[in-house]
């Protein structure tokens, strides 16, 4: 069973991001799951707020992540970069265990949820650059997070606005088929990392 980790840079319920995930959740290959990670709740990061411990809200977060297999990004872009919640998320996830911090589970020898943890992005917009810009700027975060990103499909979706229903769902087939490349290949990433993990 591959566990994958969704998580979505838009904070807005009917988000674009969030109708990617939903449709990257009816199209998975059998043997996986998607679980959506909510990350508004968590506060700004701060190291301030790292003593004596962390908050609640980020131990609970940071928690969730451990145990993925893989994990997936829908992007966003703002202002042609990454979406401040998102960054926000990731900058938690990165700190390093230790310190009176422990949330690890018990024998987990790394020091963070994301390290050498497989990871695919994609991204939806009304723009027609599909959040391309934004996830090179994710893609370069996530890599010095030390996380191993998928070279390859790629998951652009533009010109939102004729691709999601009323209900941000993805109504799209050729998106719909990207979205699905995109989740067989994490899949089949997953298990080419965890067999490189392994040697």
């Amino acid at each position: 069973m591959v566990r994958i980790v969704g998580l979505c840079g838009s904070l807005r319920a009917a988000s674009y991001n969030r109708g990617l995930l939903r449709a990257a959740a009816s199209s998975l290959p059998e043997g996986a799951t998607l679980e959506v990670v909510e990350i508004g709740a968590l506060p700004l990061m701060n190291q301030d707020l790292e003593t004596p411990g962390w908050p609640a809200e980020v131990v609970a977060f940071r928690q969730a992540l451990w145990g993925a297999d893989a994990m997936l990004f829908a992007c966003p872009e703002y202002n042609a970069g990454i979406p401040a919640p998102l960054k926000n998320a990731v900058d938690w996830a990165s700190r390093f265990e230790g310190g009176g911090r422990i949330s690890a589970p018990a024998g987990e020898t790394r020091r963070t949820p994301l390290q050498e943890v497989p990871a695919a992005i994609m991204g939806a917009t009304p723009g027609s650059l599909g959040t391309a810009r934004a996830q090179q700027h994710l893609r370069t975060v996530l890599l010095a997070c030390g996380m191993r990103l998928m070279p390859a499909p790629d998951c652009y979706v533009g010109s939102a606005t004729q691709r999601f229903d009323a209900n941000s769902d993805l109504t799209d087939e050729a998106s719909r088929a990207a979205v699905a490349k995109t989740v067989a290949g994490l899949v089949a990433w997953a298990g080419l990392a965890g067999r490189r993990r392994a040697t």
